[in-house]
């Protein structure tokens, strides 16, 4: 049982041309957004932060609604926990970004 929160790194990688697979992108971005977990979008992936299964059951959601939009479909992700302490993006992040 994951008791912390954690950073989950999810990839939506559509089979098809880039003018068809940016809008499914685009939906499962919106999806995120809404979902109110805090996360950060960037070029080539989109990091979560939060309650293991809250993210895993909104990666589900995303899994499906990007399977209506696309007849074929890669989701890479990757998880990052600790067994005794919360995962942050601001503890990996903030020491390089300028504005600290």
């Amino acid at each position: 049982m994951v008791k912390h929160q954690i950073n989950l790194g999810i990839q939506i990688v559509p089979i098809t041309t880039a003018n068809l697979g940016y809008p499914v992108i685009d939906k499962c971005i919106e999806l995120i957004q809404s979902s109110g977990i805090t996360n950060m979008v960037t070029s080539f992936e989109t990091v979560l932060e939060g309650d293991y299964y809250e993210i895993m059951t909104l990666v589900t959601k995303i899994n499906e609604l990007a399977n209506t939009h696309t007849n074929e479909l890669v989701v890479n992700f990757r998880i990052h926990t600790k067994q005794s302490a919360d995962v942050r993006m601001g503890d990996k992040i903030n020491k390089h970004n300028s504005n600290n």
